[in-house]
């Protein structure tokens, strides 16, 4: 069935629909799908929504099917929330230049968009391109259930692509849950490791209006997290991880092709850092690869460029999917590398974005012997 809360009449005037006045609307000779001009009848009294269906079994691409009545509950609960700010709303509002129908079209200049289900992040950053060649403001909002365990939050591959960067905010997302018309701001994230991670948390409830929100944000200090680690501890848990799971995979196939043991690669390839997130590859895997293929045949006094660095760092990472980061965001996890050797004493800064390397970075049994 294919859902949706607006419609026009024959001379062109928009109606969304609403338990408030599904018998005024009922008075209309003649209903049609915006998008797709094919006539819709009212659905009122079936779901718990009122709401706009087609006549016949119509494609049209830019309606709500398959949605969830919890978007369709959020569409509803939002929409109402800006009408009794004064804020003018359009739900569902059409784009016909771009072919582009946004759930909610706020103030004539943006667009939100309410997300409960998986699809290719590719679309969401399609979708988003399309709305801002309008010259609109385009706002995602997550709504899929957001795992929390211990003081940490845990983010699925899809959810991490909702993530946003912003001086005060630091890393963030914007989260809202129907059931309860609250939204949660997820800000300060700080990667812990697989996909877990530490998030302060602000709630703002539909009964508080925009300028309250604004005045709750504007209270937000800047801060930069610090996550104490035990790089040894660590280690041992990732070579125990692959050596029990991924012992037939790729990464172990590779090690033991090219006549290495986990457990004796250099101390510095297996570490995680606070910018891990920003790609797919898991650190050990990338750090061996820029070792094996980079620093092993570096020798103590060779210099490099930053430059050349990024290079080889691109050959060896896959970067995550995201909306709205920067394309290069991943590259901040490079140099975040480069600080930590420069930290273990591995390399030195000179002059003009050059490193010299002051130790070689060798397997274990070899610094032993």
């Amino acid at each position: 069935m294919i859902i949706i809360f607006t419609a026009r009449n024959n001379q062109g005037e928009t109606f969304t629909i609403t338990k408030m006045n599904v018998d005024r609307i009922r008075q209309e000779d003649k209903l049609f799908c915006k998008a797709c001009l094919s006539p819709v009848i009212i659905k009122a009294g079936e779901i718990k929504i009122p709401h706009f269906a087609h006549e016949k079994s119509t494609k049209c691409a830019f309606a709500s099917e398959g949605e969830s009545q919890q978007h369709l509950l959020a569409k509803s609960q939002l929409m109402s929330w800006f009408c009794y700010q004064g804020i003018a709303v359009d739900l569902e509002c059409y784009f016909p230049t771009i072919t582009r129908q946004a759930d909610i079209f706020v103030n004539h200049k943006s667009v939100i968009e309410f997300q409960c289900s998986s699809v290719p992040i590719s679309e969401l950053v399609r979708r988003t391109m399309d709305y801002l060649s309008l010259e609109l403001d385009v706002y995602w909002i997550l709504g899929q259930p957001i795992r929390k365990e211990r003081g940490r939050i845990y983010l699925t591959a899809f959810q991490l692509a909702f993530i946003q960067s912003e001086p005060k905010l630091g890393y963030h997302f914007w989260h809202y849950s129907p059931e309860k018309e609250i939204f949660t701001l997820f800000y300060h994230l700080t990667f812990e490791k697989g996909r877990s991670f530490f998030a302060s948390e602000m709630q703002f409830s539909l009964k508080e209006n925009l300028n309250d929100w604004k005045r709750k944000i504007a209270r937000i200090i800047s801060r930069v997290a610090y996550v104490k680690r035990d790089r040894g501890l660590e280690r041992q848990k990732i070579c125990f991880y692959y050596a029990k799971f991924k012992k037939h995979g790729q990464f172990m196939k590779k090690l033991y092709n090219a006549g290495y043991y986990l457990h004796y690669l250099p101390k510095e390839v297996g570490v995680d850092l606070a910018e891990q997130f920003l790609v797919i590859t898991p650190a050990i895997e990338w750090q061996f690869d820029l070792w094996d293929s980079f620093f092993n045949r570096l020798e103590k006094g060779d210099t490099f460029s930053e430059a050349y660095f990024f290079e080889k760092f691109r050959l060896v990472v896959t970067k995550v999917s995201t909306i709205w980061l920067p394309p290069d965001e991943y590259l901040k996890l490079g140099l975040a590398y480069i600080d930590y050797l420069v930290e273990t004493g591995v390399v030195g800064v000179i002059p003009e974005k050059r490193y010299r390397m002051k130790r070689e970075m060798v397997c274990i049994h070899e610094a032993v012997h």
